[in-house]
């Protein structure tokens, strides 16, 4: 691809992920309750399977004693959601920097600086909407999420240039 292509496909990407995640972050949590949904379904397995796990989260326990089965199930979906969202968001941010000219770790650091802005943003605009909850735990999440995107661009990066120097070599 491009350089040029590569650039304007990566920046479309990277604009319609960002749209939609500040779309769905716009939404009161109660349009995005997963538990009614989740009644629909037998999630009885979450009890016997994990009846015995109890953390806390943003000083709220986590058990399926304490939110039920359909509420236990959704919290990991939740915040499962996050960390693949903001892995998207930093592979894509970091390829987009993968056009520049800085070294690779000065691009690996921008792309993480711009995740972790991102997320705080994100995690202060919940804390100002009503329905919502700012978490300092979720900004923590959502940035292990960016960094799971960006080491997982630098492996494919990596494998795709040590194929390159492969195929020349033979």
């Amino acid at each position: 691809m491009q350089k040029r292509s590569k650039i304007a496909v990566t920046a479309a990407l990277l604009l319609v992920w960002v749209s939609i995640i500040v779309y769905a972050s716009s939404q009161p949590y109660s349009e995005q309750d997963l538990r009614p949904i989740l009644r629909g379904y037998n999630v009885d397995w979450a009890e016997s399977w994990f009846g015995w796990v109890s953390f806390t989260y943003a000083e709220s326990e986590i058990s399926v004693k304490e939110r039920g089965a359909e509420g236990f199930v959704e919290f990991f979906i939740r915040k499962g959601a996050h960390l693949s969202v903001f892995a998207i968001l930093g592979f894509l941010t970091l390829r987009l920097l993968s056009v520049t000219r800085l070294y690779w770790f000065w691009r690996v650091v921008l792309a993480l600086s711009i995740v972790i802005l991102f997320a705080s943003i994100d995690e202060y605009r919940h804390f100002l909407h009503p329905g919502r909850t700012g978490l300092i735990e979720d900004v923590k999440l959502d940035s292990l999420g960016g960094l799971i995107g960006i080491s997982f661009y630098l492996l494919i990066s990596s494998w795709k240039h040590r194929r390159k120097k492969h195929s020349k070599v033979q």
